[in-house]
């Protein structure tokens, strides 16, 4: 089945820029955002222990069976990734944003869209 390799792929992915957001994230923002102001580091050094949870719950939840527990974490992981390319996509949308975030929203959807298919999968079983 798919379900554990894009549960490690993506968790794998997660931590890294949850350690980005940690360890450099003005490297970050200053690949999506117009203006970059170094007090906006606060908030993503501070954020970023939650993004390091996602990707380690996934990471931990690749060897789940399928079943409702996995069902509703690839629900969760789907909307999550739809939350994040939406809100990219009206940062990008007001100048808030530079293109480079039309590329992140793309890989977002996409990543929202195998776990939505992984979630329709899981659900008939």
């Amino acid at each position: 089945m798919m379900y554990p390799l894009a549960c490690l792929v993506v968790g794998a992915f997660v931590c890294l820029v949850g350690l980005v957001l940690i360890v450099a994230p003005d490297a970050y923002f200053q690949l999506y955002a117009t203006h970059y102001v170094p007090g906006m580091d606060f908030p993503a050094r501070r954020f970023a222990p939650a993004v390091l949870a996602l990707g380690e719950v996934l990471l931990v939840a690749r060897s789940l069976e399928p079943g409702p527990f996995a069902a509703v974490l690839c629900l969760i992981t789907a909307f999550a990734f739809l939350g994040v390319a939406g809100t990219g996509l009206l940062a990008w949308r007001d100048g808030i944003a530079r293109a480079a975030i039309l590329w992140a929203a793309a890989l977002e959807s996409a990543i929202a869209v195998l776990f939505l298919v992984l979630w329709m999968r899981m659900r008939k079983l």
